[in-house]
Order: C-alpha cells, then structure tokens, then sequence
C-alpha cells in the first residue's frame, strides 16, 4: 500500500485518484456526486445521476468562521429548519457543497470545505434525516459567491449550501 501512495505521489497523479486502485479502497467511483473542480464523496442513486441539483429558498446557507468547520448555534439552528423541511418532503435528495475563501492552498480548501460539509450532513443525519439522501461534495475556493478579496468577501464564501436533486 505504502508503494503504491509513493507512486501516485511521485507521478503526480492529482486527478486519477478517483480511478485508481487506491481511490477505489477510499470508496471513490466515476459515479460520485461530482462536479468541475469538486471533491467527491458519496454516490447519487441511479434515477437522479445526470440531473442538474437546483438551490432553492426552503434550504438555507450556513457559514463558518476562518478556518474551522465547526458549527455555531446559528449555523445549528439553520440547519435544524433545513432538516425539518428535509424530512417533510422524503422524495428529496440534496448535495451538501462545501466552500471555502481563497486563503489556503488548494489542497487545504478542499479538505476544508468537505470537514464543512460532512459536519452539516452528520447534523442533518442527528436531526433524523435519512443518511442516503445526504450526498457532499467540496470545491475549496473554486466557487467564491464573492469575487472580492477583503473579509466581508471572505465571510460569505466560508460556507455550506444545500442543492436539491428530485421532487419535492
């Protein structure tokens, strides 16, 4: 095992995770929720995969302070308002997008955003949601809500958002 990481490393192999027998002993596939610049982490049953997640009103936001993924009371009482709504409409799956501001590595962010998203669906799972519909992803900073580059930018693309797969 200690070889084949020492491979990967040495080759470079940034974007064949996912492929490769180490990716596979992570449980990474090709059909994980996935997106351009995102980390997967969970696989979306059959009849959803190929559709396009939609942000609705329903599900709110979260967001976080500079470099933690821990969930403040705000943050815990949003997200016991999205669980409530979640479990009043079952026919719906939801991504969990982790975000992150441009401060940090690449690498660093992603890391970041899928601590922040995991810790948003372990919430949600606590609050009774059924942990199959619960599906995360991060993209680090890739996808700021705010291109500007001081701090009130900063706090807004510190963030979980919640994308909806299905009928409500």
């Amino acid at each position: 095992m200690l070889c084949l990481v020492t491979a990967l490393v040495a080759t470079g192999c940034r974007g064949c995770l996912k492929d490769s027998p180490l990716g596979r002993w992570f449980g990474k596939s090709p059909d994980s929720v996935s997106g351009p610049g995102g980390l997967e982490s969970s696989v979306l049953p059959e009849p959803i995969r190929g559709q396009t997640p939609q942000e609705i009103p329903e599900l709110k936001r979260i967001y976080f302070e500079f470099d933690s993924a821990e969930l403040l009371e705000p943050a815990k009482e949003q997200l016991r308002e999205n669980a409530q709504w979640l479990k009043a409409n079952p026919g719906v799956h939801v991504q969990i997008e982790g975000h992150c501001d441009e401060r940090g590595t690449p690498e660093y962010n992603y890391a970041l955003g899928q601590r922040r998203a995991d810790a948003a669906r372990m919430f949600l799972v606590r609050e009774g949601v059924e942990p199959g519909r619960l599906h995360t992803i991060s993209y680090g900073a890739e996808r700021p809500d705010d291109p500007g580059h001081d701090e009130m930018a900063w706090a807004k693309n510190r963030r979980v958002q919640f994308l909806v797969y299905g009928g409500q």
